[in-house]
């Protein structure tokens, strides 16, 4: 009956989730370990977890030698999500790679704009949010903006750039969700 009730409380139970295995696989404290952190992005980010949508995470760390120290743990977490027949969406970042625009992965700077502190370094992740992207979107305003069209283009096309369909997807579809998002 509610839907905004239902993706919420399906938003919920996966951070609920999320921080079990958090505890289990990567460290007992919540907001540790220090150098490494756990970040909502794109939907996710936005507390928008529909039903069958994949879980869009980053493994953010301080540094190359933090995000090696921490590497099986991610591949542990990443595995028992999977487990559980979870759509995961992984990325492991260093703050330093998030502050980098790439072209060929403009999907990858847009979901940071609606990322959201999960569990780990909370100071981490301040950086990472008050610091580096906004530095990030004003430095790369024009690229992220012609990568945005460029993307949505295409999304476009494989719909026929037309809303009239039998069976629309209300996601991708042009008018769809997708695009109040791109908006």
């Amino acid at each position: 009956g509610d839907g905004r009730a239902a993706v919420a409380q399906r938003t919920q139970l996966i951070q609920d989730i999320l921080g079990r295995l958090w505890r289990e696989c990567v460290s007992s404290d919540e907001w540790g370990p220090q150098g490494f952190a756990l970040v909502a992005t794109g939907g996710f980010g936005r507390g928008w977890l529909f039903p069958y949508s994949d879980i869009d995470l980053l493994f953010l760390s301080a540094d190359r030698a933090s995000e090696m120290s921490h590497k099986e743990e991610v591949q542990r977490f990443s595995q028992e999500l999977w487990d559980l027949k979870l759509r995961l969406s992984p990325a492991s970042r260093t703050l330093a790679e998030c502050d980098r625009f790439d072209p060929n992965n403009t999907e990858f700077t847009i979901s940071l704009l609606d990322c959201r502190f999960l569990l780990g370094d909370k100071e981490l992740f301040a950086r990472l949010h008050d610091k580096t992207i906004p530095k990030l979107t004003v430095r790369e305003a024009k690229a992220l903006l012609q990568g945005l069209a460029e993307v949505t283009r295409e999304r476009h096309g494989k719909f026929g750039n037309t809303v009239f369909h039998l069976e629309p997807n209300l996601k991708e579809n042009p008018g769809g969700l997708r695009d109040c998002n791109v908006a």
